[in-house]
């Protein structure tokens, strides 16, 4: 189940600017897009599966296929809503860089500064020993540059080695339940039990190092981490229905996840995402959102900050936000920003995207990207375990294949 290989194609992407798209969309291109889908719902393959595509500013295609739930067969609906997942970690990115803009704080600030803990951890030598394994020294101390762009030598218990499938079972069950705890600096602590995977700096590696940025933006702001995100992202960007708890009349509109059994039926799994009651604010994951939600927060980032009339961040922040970070630590082609993936190389991909496609997505097959480029937006919602990427590579080759010259 926790596999990083969809991670390496299908959550990475970086942006650069245009002034206008240099092509026409053609929605009749998505047929096929359309049939697949339909084809893996009939195929007992995922439940159903919502898209939203934006060109130029305008919303060109919207659809909403098969059912919320299995079990019940209730159809699924457009602005149904979603466990986003990892979706929440460029959310707290952008918040982290609004404390910068404020100078109250850097990216070259140790984050142990702010959480003393830190300081303490060690790297340990050989994963394949586990949490438990001999360990080597810190070369340095982890920035906050180091936690947005994932080199901080923190984890996320999702690799194959014994190191991240014993840290896995510390910190979460399969569908990552904060239930078991009451606030963030919980789980927070759990993750700080155990050594560094890696020297900071030296690696790039998916972990939940967004969890103690929520924290350090709560220690600065002095303000419940949900209650700052509310008010200075997700009411500006009009995103009412993303939250950590959905509202009691939005409870019948929220997909269920699903798995397929050992004996190849897709069933709604066992234990869903918990609704309300949620108090662990997180930044790695915990927010819920809708398609329309989300695509406000993508609308900002290819606006450069802005929404509406209303800015956000600045057109700088967004820009160091979204170009690579961390040279060639993930290959000649896709690296990573402040928060986002980064194709920066399409020469270099098998990918059709643009070079400057950002992205990012989330464990229960949920995905976003953005390309300035070609002005797009495109936004995919299901909700499935374990996270493949055939539909991101699939999303990807139809979005792109709709333009026309």
């Amino acid at each position: 189940m926790r596999h990083l290989s969809f991670l390496l194609f299908g959550i990475f992407f970086s942006i650069g600017v245009s002034l206008e798209a240099q092509k026409q969309f053609d929605v009749d291109q998505l047929s096929d897009f359309e049939n697949y889908l339909k084809t893996e719902i009939d195929a007992g393959q995922i439940a159903g599966a919502e898209v939203l595509i934006y060109h130029s500013q305008e919303k060109v295609w919207h659809k909403a296929l098969g059912h919320n739930s299995v079990q019940t067969k209730a159809p699924l609906e457009k602005n149904s809503i979603y466990f986003i997942q990892s979706m929440t970690k460029p959310i707290m990115s952008v918040a982290i860089m609004q404390l910068i803009e404020k100078d109250l704080l850097s990216l070259d600030d140790l984050a142990q500064d702010y959480l003393p803990e830190l300081a303490k951890l060690r790297v340990i030598e050989d994963v394949s020993t586990g949490i438990d394994g001999p360990t080597v020294a810190a070369k340095q101390p982890i920035s906050i540059q180091q936690l947005l762009t994932h080199t901080a030598g923190l984890s996320h218990g999702l690799g194959e080695s014994l190191f991240d499938q014993q840290l896995f079972k510390l910190m979460y069950n399969d569908l990552f339940d904060s239930a078991v705890y009451k606030k963030l600096e919980e789980p927070v602590a759990k993750l700080l039990e155990v050594p560094l995977i890696s020297q900071p700096g030296e690696q790039w590696y998916y972990s939940a190092a967004p969890d103690i940025l929520a924290l350090i933006l709560q220690k600065i702001t002095q303000q419940p981490i949900n209650e700052y995100l509310k008010e200075n992202i997700l009411l500006p960007l009009e995103m009412t229905e993303t939250d950590y708890n959905v509202a009691t009349e939005n409870l019948n509109r929220v997909m269920q996840v699903h798995l397929i059994t050992e004996e190849g039926q897709l069933v709604n799994s066992p234990v869903q995402a918990k609704t309300s009651g949620n108090t662990v604010y997180g930044g790695t994951y915990g927010l819920f959102s809708s398609t329309e939600d989300y695509s406000h927060f993508c609308q900002m980032i290819l606006n450069k900050g802005s929404y509406k009339g209303k800015r956000i961040l600045s057109e700088a922040s967004v820009i160091e936000m979204t170009k690579n970070q961390v040279g060639q630590l993930l290959g000649p082609s896709r690296g990573f920003g402040l928060g986002f993936g980064v194709l920066y190389d399409a020469t270099k991909d098998p990918s059709p995207a643009s070079t400057g496609q950002i992205y990012w997505g989330g464990y229960f097959k949920t995905h976003f990207f953005i390309d300035p480029t070609e002005e797009l937006i495109a936004i995919f919602m299901t909700q499935k375990i374990p996270n493949t990427n055939e539909y991101i590579i699939s999303l990807n080759r139809a979005v792109y294949g709709a333009l026309k010259d």
